[in-house]
């Protein structure tokens, strides 16, 4: 009996004529466009495919390829894909050891448009730098680093397009990291990521190092407090939440001191903004129950006020950020309103068993919390919570400090080529 193996000019001869007798048999019907379909009608069922979908017919052939890449296709895909609830999930942002995930939790790339309800879900570890910590979002792009905060990458989990930037020339150890996308027609381009830290045996002056991938550089910048009514001598040491990218401009919540730290790289990069926190001197509880985040192009903050004799739940929305920060109440009720039929929530520490992580991207009446062993959905309007999901028992104690909402765009975005020369780049 004649073995084939690689090399071997039988093994070759027989390739090439399983290759030619493939090609020659014709596609069966059910996966040809019929000829008198009409080309309006085709459009109409491709700007209908989820995204992975378009992806996947522009590699069937150079006319399908050209199809799908006209402007005129693109335009029309993103104007219909506008209109449809996002595609979103909640994303656990710390890194931890992958083999404690069940792979039923890991986000799906390829997914991203097939389904619109909200998902808890964990990315994958990368194929070189492998676990990574996500440390801000912005117009799906995410800043991210390795366990140490040495050396920073902007990635994008669609095309997993990874850049990473130059190390820091600054001595501070950052408190805090945002990132901000400047995009103009659905094309980045450009972002930048900001640092804040201050020195603990001088806390007095606020540093915030700006990078921007138009320059390749890091730039200094230091702010001392100029504002008496909040600060009358100088800054306290800030122990800032998680940043959150509103537009162009990075808030940085500090929940003990009760203000709200602003800053835009683009508009004003030598003025830092602060802001009063509403209803602060109310607030009892530990900043694990206050929530600074977005929702859609505004900045709502949620609270839980009078904790220790009948609570009251408030969510206050940032009306005008230019006017001194003036802020809007956009609802308002007592704890022992809420309703919920579900046995799974845990009621027995009352407000203190709720734990806010973000507000619904696109429904202005409905935020999450972490409820012991499950993750609710609080609808203000009704005044209802329902269970959203149960994670894995691997996942305890979620909080805004590791849960972040994650949107992805329509159509992926590429990042612009790095100018700088790539460190550890894979």
């Amino acid at each position: 009996m004649e073995i084939f193996k690689p090399n071997n000019p039988a093994f070759d001869k027989s390739c090439a004529k399983s290759r030619r007798a493939r090609r020659s048999i014709p596609f069966p019907p059910d996966f040809m466009v019929r000829e008198d379909l009409p080309e309006w009608l085709l459009e109409e069922i491709l700007i209908r495919l989820p995204l992975s979908s378009v992806f996947r017919l522009r590699c069937v052939s150079r006319e399908w390829l050209l199809r799908l890449s006209d402007p005129f296709f693109y335009r029309r895909y993103l104007s219909f894909r506008g209109s449809l609830p996002p595609s979103w999930t909640l994303l656990y942002g710390y890194s931890r050891s992958m083999k404690d995930v069940p792979k039923t939790t890991y986000w799906d790339r390829h997914s991203t448009g097939d389904v619109t309800s909200p998902q808890f879900s964990v990315l994958p570890s990368h194929l070189s730098l492998g676990r990574l910590r996500f440390l801000g979002c912005s117009n799906g792009l995410l800043l991210c680093c390795q366990s140490w905060r040495d050396l920073y990458y902007v990635y994008n989990p669609l095309t997993l397009q990874c850049i990473s930037l130059p190390r820091r020339v600054s001595l501070i150890e950052p408190t805090r990291e945002g990132l901000i996308t400047k995009v103009e027609g659905d094309e980045l381009k450009s972002y930048k990521v900001i640092q804040v830290g201050q020195q603990p045996e001088s806390p007095a002056e606020l540093l915030v190092d700006v990078f921007s991938s138009e320059t390749g550089l890091w730039t200094n910048h230091s702010f001392c407090s100029s504002q008496p009514d909040h600060f009358p001598k100088q800054f306290p040491y800030f122990r800032f939440a998680r940043a959150v990218t509103v537009k162009e401009t990075v808030y940085l919540p500090d929940y003990k001191e009760g203000v709200l730290m602003a800053y835009s790289p683009y508009a004003s990069p030598d003025q830092l903004s602060i802001f009063r926190l509403p209803d602060h001197e109310l607030d009892r509880l530990p900043e694990w129950f206050k929530l600074c985040d977005a929702f859609g192009e505004k900045l709502r903050y949620y609270t839980v006020s009078e904790a220790w004799e009948n609570p009251k739940l408030e969510v206050w929305e940032l009306a005008d950020p230019s006017n001194g920060g003036k802020w809007s109440l956009v609802h308002s009720c007592r704890w022992v309103e809420i309703k919920w039929e579900d046995a799974r929530i845990d009621v027995s520490s009352l407000h203190r068993g709720f734990h806010p992580l973000c507000f619904h991207p696109s429904k202005p009446n409905v935020m999450y919390l972490w409820n012991m062993k499950c993750i609710t959905a609080y609808d203000m309007e009704a005044t209802r919570l329902e269970v959203f999901c149960e994670p894995d028992g691997s996942f305890r104690g979620l909080s805004w400090e590791s849960v972040m909402p994650f949107v992805p765009p329509n159509w992926p975005i590429s990042i612009p080529r790095a100018t700088w020369n790539q460190e550890d780049q894979r």
